[in-house]
């Protein structure tokens, strides 16, 4: 019996012997080739060299598993409804992570995955024998998968191409590419209520990358349905095939009865929450995405309200537009905005509707009659609108929002009335008319946004901080 014992020990010793040679040379010849970072133009990517392996609680270099990448990575799992812990649960380029903890009589795919984005390698699996010792370190906190930093609490991961929809709201990110460096990028992420047919928030990340295409604007307008949502529950606000011929022929707004009826002239504006210019480019997929309705919101025109001014304010202090010379701001100047850093300023946009009283018919034309068509339905109109911002105070860390204690980090919110006046005075006076902490966003929306963020950061703001 001790021959038999003594044997498979050897056996397993000289595999882990082989294994642990093959991860070695396979790093190597990694580095060699690709190095730790991807360059400019290379695919990310990140993979897992080492084989499917039994989990060993007495010998726990037994559980390391070695990564080959050329980017940020992150742990990933199924199934993920099983407390597994992973030490780390991220890294960068060449690494590893150790399983340290699994349920016992269980088997899992352990993968990992590029945290930009890209292409990454299959999964391997790990199997833990059934046992009656209890498992050591009782744990029943799982391991968050690293969530980007400007969605909210509510956001809902979708598994696929299309929106996951959760009760009346439907969750996306869209993806693209920056129009230089060609690198995979998030464009914008949302919830969309798909009863009221108008958007509750568009997060999105701001950072040199997306101005590779300067402000470029596709032309004409691409307005077009959002491919990852059924079109029956989005606004229609853009032109079905042979639907007039020109840019304001056809059925692609809302009414204006509701405006009539409160004795305002004008119309709906077709407002952007991630701005048109915050990902230029003409022609360029990451502008076109822009255009879907999930990330439109009503905005009332110039003839009904000043709320085209005040936005283009709180627009012109996060990411600097043409608007700039209008303004009394030190944030921009044209050529630099302070705030689009190289931490990354994240950036949450959307509407609070206090009532569903203000209602108007999509799929219509102010300028002809008949006003409305046979895909009219009835849209609920914002009674304000908000935006909100974070970012790290000296905006070169280079660490994540998760990692940043609270005296490292800056937020601010402004929150907008559907139908604001301006005073006549500064740009910056605007603005503090209407400058909020996100604290007061947050109570008024029911939802907590920047989650990983520490409440002290979000209960207040300073006005010079953010150059105003």
């Amino acid at each position: 019996m001790k021959r038999l014992i003594g044997d498979a020990g050897k056996r397993r010793s000289s595999l882990l012997l082989c294994r642990r040679g093959l991860i070695m040379g396979l790093m190597a010849l990694c580095a060699l080739s690709c190095g730790d970072d991807a360059e400019d133009g290379e695919e990310p990517f990140a993979q897992i060299v080492t084989p499917s392996f039994v989990f060993d609680e007495t010998d726990p270099a037994a559980n390391t598993v070695q990564v080959v990448s050329n980017t940020a990575w992150q742990v990933t799992y199924t199934p993920s409804d099983v407390f597994v812990k992973a030490e780390p649960f991220a890294g960068s380029g060449v690494g590893s992570f150790r399983i340290v903890r699994m349920p016992q009589g269980i088997s899992i795919q352990v993968n990992v995955r590029p945290v930009a984005g890209g292409t990454t390698g299959g999964p391997i699996t790990v199997t833990r024998a059934a046992g009656e010792n209890p498992d050591p370190d009782p744990d029943p906190t799982p391991v968050p998968a690293y969530r980007f930093p400007e969605l909210p609490s509510n956001w809902t991961e979708p598994t696929g191409s299309k929106a996951t929809i959760k009760g009346d709201y439907a969750f996306f990110t869209h993806w693209s590419q920056s129009v230089e460096s060609k690198k995979r990028v998030r464009n914008y992420s949302y919830c969309y209520d798909t009863r009221r047919h108008n958007p509750v928030w568009v997060a999105y990340p701001l950072h040199p990358v997306y101005r590779e295409g300067g402000t470029g604007r596709t032309d004409p307008d691409p307005w077009a349905p959002d491919p990852a949502l059924d079109e029956k529950y989005q606004s229609k606000i853009y032109k079905s095939a042979n639907e007039g011929g020109g840019s304001y022929e056809g059925f692609q707004f809302w009414g204006t009865a509701l405006l009539e009826s409160m004795g305002k002239e004008g119309y709906w504006s077709k407002g952007h929450l991630c701005m048109s210019s915050e990902r230029g480019g003409k022609n360029a997929p990451i502008n076109i995405q822009t255009f879907y309705p999930t990330n439109i919101a009503p905005q009332s025109s110039a003839a009904a309200s000043d709320f085209a001014t005040v936005w283009s304010y709180v627009e012109t202090l996060f990411s600097g537009t043409n608007d700039y010379k209008n303004t009394d701001f030190t944030a921009d100047d044209g050529s630099q905005n302070i705030n689009i850093v190289a931490d990354t300023l994240f950036l949450v946009a959307g509407c609070y509707y206090e009532h569903d009283d203000w209602a108007d018919y999509d799929a219509s034309n102010y300028n002809k009659k008949p006003t409305t068509s046979s895909l009219s339905k009835m849209c609920i109109m914002p009674t304000h609108q908000f935006k909100m911002a974070l970012r790290t105070k000296k905006g070169n860390t280079g660490k994540r929002i998760a990692d940043c204690t609270a005296d490292e980090l800056q937020a601010i919110g402004f929150w907008i009335e559907a139908f604001p006046t301006v005073s006549g005075t500064s740009a910056t006076a605007e603005l503090n008319r209407r400058v909020v902490p996100v604290s007061f966003i947050e109570e008024k929306m029911g939802i907590e946004f920047f989650p990983d963020v520490p409440a002290s950061v979000k209960a207040s703001y300073n006005s010079a901080d953010w150059g105003f």
